[in-house]
């Protein structure tokens, strides 16, 4: 039998609990990693597609009393949505490149208990960094995927301290966090 996964080489894309992810499994262990030492009363995730990765941090926050939202502008494609939110997880459809939307990313921002953890997976990952990073507070996460392919570090307007560089390195995995000194 063949297996789709190879859990010796980090493998993009797959699921969460039957729902689509981006993320590989590594990915997944170092959020676990990342929230064991650097605890977060909330995530607010850019791009929920499939809804694999927000049920991952439903389950987290359900673990751990960290609040989750996710947003994206088609939550149709949401098929872990019924199970994100039976599991606290809050889906706001935003067009988070129209002023309205950013306008309510920040009441999201603003209302979510502190240290917050910024997941920027959307389909702009630069422009998610560039409007929504500034909303940040001191103490605050951000995070994104796709790191080395969709953005890189000049792209990091504000730019923040980078944490746990050379672990997500060694791992191959798409995803770099940072604090907000």
């Amino acid at each position: 039998m063949e297996y789709p996964l190879c859990l010796t080489q980090p493998v993009h894309g797959g699921t969460f609990a039957g729902s689509g992810i981006s993320q590989s499994w590594n990915d997944l262990a170092l959020w676990e990693a990342f929230f064991d030492s650097h605890p977060c009363a909330s995530v607010l995730e850019l791009g929920t597609w499939r809804g694999g990765m927000s049920v991952f941090f439903a389950v987290q926050g359900l673990a751990r009393g960290i609040q989750v939202v996710s947003v994206d502008r088609d939550l149709g494609q949401a098929e872990g949505r019924a199970v994100g939110e039976k599991l606290g997880c809050e889906y706001l459809s935003v067009d988070l490149h129209s002023d309205g939307g950013r306008l309510e990313i920040q009441e999201v921002v603003g209302r979510l208990p502190k240290p917050l953890m910024l997941f920027c997976d959307d389909g702009h990952k630069p422009g998610e960094w560039q409007a929504f990073v500034p909303m940040l507070s001191p103490g605050d996460f951000a995070a994104v995927h796709d790191w080395g392919r969709e953005i890189h570090e000049p792209d990091l307007v504000p730019s923040l301290p980078m944490v746990w560089g050379e672990v997500c390195e060694e791992a191959g995995s798409w995803t770099r966090f940072f604090r907000v000194p």
